[in-house]
């Protein structure tokens, strides 16, 4: 067993994921809501990879890594990630923290190093979760990292989390959730100016949003 994945994960935290996912995910979340996945073939099998899936509701990480086959790392607010109870668990799973308020240049190098690694990488494009479950306007972070890491992303729309389990619910209702994957967009080779090259990730956000909102479960 070799001593690290592509996450950067050790021998010991991958079998204790492996033992999480196959209770939390299989065990549970699919069966309860009745997981639905289509476009999985946009999905590489491995090799460094975004995912720009629209953010409804606390569940999207959860049914998202539990209907997909890879390993993937979240990027996620540091107000969740902080919190006591859940901060293990967000360690097991690797995911990355992010200031709302900014000064992410930890949190962005660390996800470039995991990109660089060859692994998944999960942005939510919104920034948080919609309070009225329609889809908001994309930041550039994912197009920014997909631009510097020369990687692409796959659009994912996520249906029935909102019904689910919607901001200020204390408990989830046995919904069916959709998770549909759109074809993988490439990163586009911007100037190096920088003025140039934020039109350019602005761009590229708008075409990110376009094929999120295009996807139908």
């Amino acid at each position: 067993m070799r001593e690290n994945d592509e996450t950067g994960a050790g021998a010991w935290n991958r079998c204790l994921y492996r033992v999480v996912r196959f209770l939390l995910g299989d065990l549970v979340l699919r069966p309860y809501f009745r997981l639905r996945v289509r476009g999985l073939e946009h999905l590489p099998p491995h090799g460094a990879v975004i995912l720009a899936p629209n953010h409804c509701s606390l569940l999207d990480p959860l049914v998202l890594q539990a209907a997909l086959p890879r390993r993937i790392v979240f990027m996620m607010t540091v107000a969740w990630y902080r919190r006591p109870l859940l901060r293990p668990f967000f360690q097991l799973m690797r995911a990355i923290a992010v200031r709302d308020e900014g000064g992410n240049r930890g949190a962005v190098d660390a996800a470039a190093t995991v990109l660089e690694r060859g692994a998944a990488v999960g942005i939510f494009p919104e920034g948080r979760i919609s309070a009225d479950g329609t889809l908001h306007g994309f930041k550039t972070g994912a197009a920014v990292l997909a631009i510097r890491r020369r990687v692409p992303v796959v659009p994912v729309r996520i249906e029935g989390t909102f019904a689910a389990l919607k901001k200020g619910a204390r408990f989830p209702r046995p919904v069916r959730v959709s998770i549909v994957l759109g074809a993988p967009l490439a990163a586009p080779d911007c100037p190096p100016d920088a003025t140039t090259r934020r039109a350019c990730a602005a761009a590229f956000t708008q075409r990110i949003r376009a094929a999120v909102e295009s996807l139908t479960a």
